[in-house]
């Protein structure tokens, strides 16, 4: 008997076409490109000033310039993040008075309070929050400067909250506050 132990076995080959590959990547750019098309076509924010809406109504908008003339209050606030501990000394004013500026009854007709930067960050909380005494302030200063906008610019805003020592819900480029 003559046995071979180096017999050599061949598998039968398939061969994958690229086709059903490339489809998919081309589906999956139009979809990218796609939503790229309906983010843009979205409402510009703009630094500087912020829109109170709720719904599709718009109940007011408030500029920087009108936001300082509100009784300011200073804030010392250390943020403890990924990057370490960070010492700030906020100027601004408590979010309630903001709102009482612009209509009374928002704080008596609203639970939540969404908040968005113009980076498209949103954060949210409730309307007891806000109420809190000592919690929620719409901040235009930090330790004397203005706030720098998302471009480098002065006159943003930001929504800063003592009650939450991580900033995780502290929205930076502040344009825009819907209420629920």
């Amino acid at each position: 008997m003559n046995k071979n132990p180096k017999e050599i076995v061949t598998l039968p080959q398939y061969r994958i076409s690229n086709k059903p590959v490339f489809i998919i990547i081309i589906i999956l750019l139009f979809a990218i490109i796609l939503f790229s098309y309906f983010n843009l076509q979205g409402e510009k924010l703009e630094e500087g000033r912020i829109r109170v809406k709720a719904g599709d109504h718009i109940i007011g908008e408030i500029t920087i310039d009108e936001v300082k003339k509100l009784p300011a209050v200073n804030k010392k606030l250390v943020i403890n993040s990924t990057a370490g501990l960070s010492k700030h000394n906020f100027t601004g004013v408590a979010l309630y008075e903001v709102f009482n500026q612009m209509d009374p009854a928002i704080v008596k007709n609203y639970n939540r309070v969404i908040t968005r930067g113009v980076d498209n960050y949103v954060s949210g909380l409730n309307m007891e929050e806000v109420l809190e005494s000592n919690n929620v302030f719409l901040v235009y200063a930090d330790n004397g400067k203005a706030l720098k906008s998302k471009s480098g610019r002065e006159g943003t805003m930001r929504i800063i909250i003592l009650n939450d020592p991580y900033g995780q819900r502290f929205t930076n480029y502040l344009a825009e506050i819907e209420l629920e």
